[in-house]
């Protein structure tokens, strides 16, 4: 009995993981990314320390899949992932939030930081060069969202929402203004 239950919650703990990461990159997932969201926004909320999140989206994407394949396209974001990961900070909570989609939660960072990472990631990238996909040689650039909050307790419930929605739109202020680039939200 105890080695069935000893089973058991071996084979939960794993479920537990595969239900927070990205089957692709092996990154946090969007459903993990939000929940641990509002979980640091709280918390620094009550600690008064500011919360940073940045958005990054690979420039062209669908450009890429559609010339080199969807395995090369999938080699891309692997390889981008695994960029993105030796950038941040041990502290911070890298995620795939869509396709071709990422986020960093920077917790306890202020503007002039989180610009910083935001600026790292995007050369990170592009000195990277061409990435190696199959017999294609990729080229890869990201553009980045930069938005930074200091959420005060009452306004909690909407907190997560107003710096999604902050940090996506620098993004986009970022691919209309040319891509490989980072603009910055102001909250």
């Amino acid at each position: 009995m105890r080695e069935r239950t000893l089973e058991l919650s071996e084979a939960n703990a794993q479920l537990e993981v595969l239900a927070m990461t990205d089957a692709l990159t092996g990154l946090a997932n969007r459903r993990h990314f939000g929940d641990q969201l509002a979980r640091e926004i709280t918390r620094c909320a009550e600690a008064g320390k500011p919360v940073a999140l940045v958005t990054l989206d690979i420039d062209h994407f669908k450009a890429i899949n559609d010339q080199y394949g969807h395995p090369a396209g999938d080699a891309v974001l692997r390889r981008v992932a695994m960029l993105l990961e030796e950038q941040v900070r041990g502290s911070d909570l890298l995620a795939r939030v869509g396709g071709e989609e990422f986020a960093v939660l920077a917790v306890e960072a202020a503007t002039n930081e989180a610009s910083q990472l935001g600026e790292r990631l995007r050369a990170c990238i592009e000195n990277a060069g061409p990435i190696s996909a199959g017999r294609a040689s990729v080229p890869v650039t990201i553009s980045v969202g930069v938005a930074v909050m200091w959420a005060r307790p009452g306004d909690l419930l909407k907190a997560p929402e107003r710096l999604l929605a902050a940090a996506d739109d620098a993004l986009y202020r970022a691919k209309r203004n040319g891509r490989n680039r980072v603009e910055a939200a102001a909250l």
